[in-house]
């Protein structure tokens, strides 16, 4: 199995997180074709099954790997293509 591109780290991208029948607006500091890292308000308990939509046109499901506070480590269910990751952080820089 190849090895995912690192996280694009520094970021400041948007996104809407469905989770516990609650959704929410979510701040994503570094995103990989695995999973990512975001802020919000309020999370859910780790390992919770999450839906993102990241920049209003990439959906993706996952689980909260980790919590620190404000912060969150995703894991997503399958990958985001690293050419769609490239795009993502060209538009958030």
């Amino acid at each position: 199995m190849a090895r995912s591109k690192p996280a694009v780290g520094k970021l400041n991208l948007g996104a809407q997180c469905d989770c516990c029948c609650n959704s929410f607006p979510i701040a994503i500091s570094e995103i990989s074709p695995d999973g990512c890292c975001a802020e919000a308000a309020a999370w859910a308990g780790n390992g919770d099954f999450i839906h993102l939509t990241i920049a209003e046109r990439i959906e993706v499901n996952g689980r909260i790997a980790a919590r620190d506070g404000r912060k969150a480590t995703i894991r997503f269910f399958g990958q985001i293509h690293p050419h769609v990751i490239d795009q993502l952080a060209r538009a958030a820089a």
